[in-house]
């Protein structure tokens, strides 16, 4: 039995394990290793896509099942195996029929087990998907196959990940974000996991809801969440111990949440250092 063996750390991914050009400081693998040594269970909680995320994670060592789509699935992708899962309630089709239409300053997509349904041209976010190895797949609005985990409009081209906080655009996409809180009786949550995007995915589900429900389901007693972006919020505030990086959403921090260090200097070894500090 180690320090950590009533402990379940779960960690967002992009901008909280990876640095700001998209690399993994070793300090985070090295911190990691020592966590589960210590009987710690460890897995990531990420808005990508089961396909986007097993582009970068197949090989990532984890103990836990992975959480995607922003905890609409968990699952174990290496074996097949999917604990639970929540998908878009059906009459998405109709409700966000007008936004898939229309000529707005989006793109949008459907985002699938099978990948990413696509209905407006954006060559740099296409090429972006195959560097992925994110299929990229066209069907009619109406004849898309279920189960569908999540829709998302972002701001096209290389301007998705350049869009600063607080921008126009930024702006734009939180107004469309409250505007789609609001459809469907609540019963659809939106996020705006970067200041360029706006995610929808059913109420029922969030990172939180999945993190503690794994946590419950592994027999973790102490739930230990770390984020950078308001799609960690719920995790964050779910956790027994809930950390922003210190570099995170200037929208994020709440009272009663820790901080570790900014992505590029090990923010979830900055986590685990605090970890092993205060059960010592």
């Amino acid at each position: 039995m180690g320090i950590f063996s009533d402990y379940l750390l779960v960690s967002d991914f992009d901008l909280t394990i990876t640095d700001q050009e998209d690399r993994v400081p070793p300090a985070n693998l090295q911190a990691v290793a020592d966590f589960v040594a210590q009987g710690g269970a460890f897995t990531v909680a990420t808005g990508r896509s089961v396909p986007m995320a097993l582009s970068r994670l197949r090989d990532f060592p984890r103990t836990a099942p992975l959480i995607t789509f922003n905890g609409a699935v968990c699952s174990e992708p290496t074996t097949g195996e999917c604990l639970w899962s929540e998908p878009l309630p059906a009459d998405y089709v109709d409700l966000f029929r007008p936004y898939q239409s229309q000529d707005g300053p989006y793109c949008l997509e459907l985002q699938a087990l099978e990948g990413h349904y696509v209905f407006h041209h954006d060559d740099h976010r296409e090429q972006y998907l195959l560097r992925h190895q994110v299929p990229v797949l066209r069907a009619p609005w109406d004849q898309v196959p279920g189960p569908v985990y999540k829709l998302s409009l972002y701001t096209p081209g290389k301007r998705l990940f350049a869009t600063a906080y607080g921008s126009e655009t930024a702006l734009y996409f939180e107004r469309l974000a409250r505007e789609f809180r609001t459809l469907g009786s609540g019963r659809y949550d939106a996020i705006n996991s970067r200041p360029g995007i706006v995610e929808v995915q059913s109420a029922a589900c969030s990172k939180g809801k999945s993190a503690r429900r794994l946590a419950s389901l592994l027999g973790r007693r102490v739930l230990v969440c770390v984020g950078d972006s308001m799609n960690d919020l719920s995790m964050l505030e779910e956790a027994d111990l809930g950390f922003c990086t210190g570099d995170c959403d200037p929208s994020l921090p709440r009272p009663g949440l820790r901080q570790t260090v900014p992505c590029g200097e090990g923010a979830l070894a900055g986590v685990i250092e605090q970890l092993m500090a205060e059960t010592r």
